[in-house]
């Protein structure tokens, strides 16, 4: 079966949808286009540090270890496992003059804020849905809902994975237009200096990370959460259950939601590395 791409806020189809169809981030991410964003940038990258090379093979050779150093450090500065000494007040020096890629910057904002209330409406109130089922019926039911909050949970998460990989792409074509100053194109008010330029694209990455982060925070403590309304739904019954299979479902679901997580930022950060040339080729003099 095919994901639903166009699942949306309201969710991405029924519990037993769900259960009929393998979900891994890597499938969803493929077909929410994560893939070809990471492409776009990758050309991207390699289309300005060709312009970069010659650029600086025309400069003296005091120019060119100038440059190689501020290579170095645009690098660091978009590697987010590295600390930057660089305040978000000064990061933000590039200010919104009539840019449409701020839209994708709302877009997983407003994404963010439909997917943590998503993972809270999935397991707020469980405990009344198990309210007067027998034992059985309390596994089975629990066990789907399980199942369809890890299912949703991967599916938000990838699909802001590609929405951040994205507004990389939108960010870094602003950054060759501000260059070529076209008035025909919205434009971004880009700080002159490379370094600044990276800080500011630093801190709006660091941003979406944060968005991606918490929204898998969301769905392991909704998994939680039933867990609880389950244990307690069972504490008086004298059946015996199939506990064992729920409990090794919240444990697998919760820690596969983690490794995602850590995928999708991992993915966002390769995303990142490829916007050095762009900042630092689009920052040089024009070869002559």
């Amino acid at each position: 079966m095919e994901v639903d791409k166009n699942g949306g806020e309201g969710g991405h189809g029924t519990e037993e949808d769900q259960l009929l169809e393998e979900v891994t981030f890597d499938r969803c991410f493929y077909i929410y286009g994560g893939p070809e964003h990471l492409e776009e940038l990758e050309a991207l990258s390699n289309h300005y540090a060709l312009l970069f090379n010659r650029r600086k093979a025309k400069l003296s050779s005091d120019e060119k270890s100038a440059y190689d150093v501020k290579l170095k450090e645009v690098q660091q500065l978009l590697s987010l496992d590295t600390e930057s000494d660089g305040k978000n007040a000064e990061s933000e020096k590039g200010k919104n003059v009539e840019n449409s890629s701020d839209g994708s910057y709302d877009e997983i904002k407003s994404f963010h804020g439909s997917s943590v209330s998503k993972a809270a409406e999935m397991a707020t109130g469980f405990a009344n849905a198990l309210a007067g089922l027998s034992p059985s019926d309390i596994a089975l039911r629990t066990g789907g809902r399980l199942d369809s909050l890890h299912s949703e949970g991967i599916h938000r998460l990838s699909e802001m994975c590609c929405i951040a990989v994205s507004q990389l792409v939108a960010l870094g074509k602003s950054v060759v237009k501000n260059a070529k100053d076209d008035d025909d194109v919205a434009k971004f008010d880009w700080p002159e200096d490379c370094i600044e330029k990276a800080k500011t694209i630093r801190t709006k990455t660091q941003s979406m990370t944060g968005f991606v982060e918490a929204v898998a925070i969301s769905f392991v403590t909704g998994i939680s959460d039933v867990a609880e309304a389950y244990a307690a739904a069972i504490k008086s019954a004298t059946e015996v259950l199939p506990e064992k299979v729920i409990e090794e479902k919240v444990k697998s679901f919760s820690e596969d939601l983690r490794v995602n997580r850590t995928t999708a930022v991992a993915k966002i950060q390769d995303g990142l590395h490829f916007l050095a040339y762009v900042i630092l080729s689009t920052s040089m003099p024009a070869a002559t």
